[in-house]
């Protein structure tokens, strides 16, 4: 018998009649009509705190009801690319957990070396080109392992902290709040991608890509983050500090037994990513066409079929 699901106390659950809707096409419906912001009207700001009117959005907000064969179908074409982005995910983290266990075992009575063992910090950073164009991370676009990867934006929209270069194989890690652990394996090859300088851009060195981004993935290199972060409310870690931290002091030769073992895996786990980027924007794309009924569910499963 499956555990019960208990929300707290701020949570609400809807419930629909399954003989009228598919439950999959509400929250498909809700997720629409919150990316076109009709939603926003029931926000209400409550002794400082926003707040969702559910009573009044649940007894006033009419739901136009498709025929229930048609919710089906388009729960099942938007649901087949979340699931496919879903296994992306999975690859993803079995590959950081397998990644992890191999680091530890191999570290396992070494002691520590400074972080210039493997990398560079900050090696190079640029200018606004006047008429051209950058992919701009920024610190809010990071998170554990992982980043939204940006548009490309004139540098006339650029804000004054892009400046840091980066490129395919450098690790990025925040340097604000880095309880957070927000940090990234940079493996896309584009060089409009730019950083802001609140990010550590950490430059392996040869043959060190895999090595460098899972050594700042150890527990050690967190916890001297936080102990040289500078400030309470908003506590930061000078860039060059970064070139202390600790990673396992290790001979060469099993620095590219890691690698050679470590590679491949993050290869595949990016590949993964990518797709997931491609498939999340198909979904994005189909799902205002499908709910308004500019694009028939017919024509939709094709699409779907192609990228899945």
């Amino acid at each position: 018998m499956p555990e019960p699901v208990i929300g707290a106390s701020f949570t609400r659950f809807l419930r629909v009649d399954p003989s009228l809707m598919d439950p999959r096409y509400l929250y498909w419906y809700l997720r629409w009509i919150y990316d076109r912001g009709e939603m926003a009207e029931y926000h209400v700001q409550h002794t400082g705190v926003g707040r969702f009117q559910y009573t009044v959005f649940a007894s006033s907000k009419q739901i136009p009801l498709k025929p229930w064969s048609e919710q089906w179908a388009i729960a099942e074409v938007l649901g087949a690319l979340d699931e496919k982005i879903a296994a992306n995910d999975r690859l993803i983290l079995l590959a950081d957990e397998l990644l992890a266990t191999r680091l530890d075992v191999t570290a396992r009575g070494a002691g520590f070396t400074s972080l210039s063992a493997l990398a560079s910090v900050n090696v190079a950073s640029t200018r606004p080109v006047p008429g051209g164009s950058l992919r701009y991370i920024d610190i809010a676009a990071v998170r554990q392992g992982a980043y939204d990867f940006p548009p490309v934006t004139p540098w006339e929209q650029a804000p004054g902290r892009a400046r840091r270069v980066v490129g395919k194989g450098d690790t990025i890690w925040s340097t604000v709040r880095p309880n957070r652990r927000s940090h990234a394996l940079i493996l896309d090859e584009d060089p409009l991608l730019i950083a802001s300088t609140g990010l550590a851009v950490l430059h392996p060195k040869v043959g060190r890509v895999a090595c460098l981004y899972e050594a700042t993935r150890m527990p050690a290199f967190e916890a001297y983050l936080l102990t040289v972060a500078e400030g309470s409310a908003y506590p930061a870690v000078r860039a060059d500090r970064f070139k202390d931290a600790p990673v396992p002091d290790l001979a060469n030769s099993d620095w590219d037994a890691f690698e050679a073992f470590a590679w491949p895996l993050r290869e595949r786990a990016h590949a993964a990513a990518v797709e997931s980027r491609s498939l999340a924007a198909t979904r994005d794309e189909l799902l205002p066409l499908l709910m308004s009924g500019k694009v028939r569910v017919k024509d939709a499963e094709k699409i779907v079929e192609e990228v899945v």
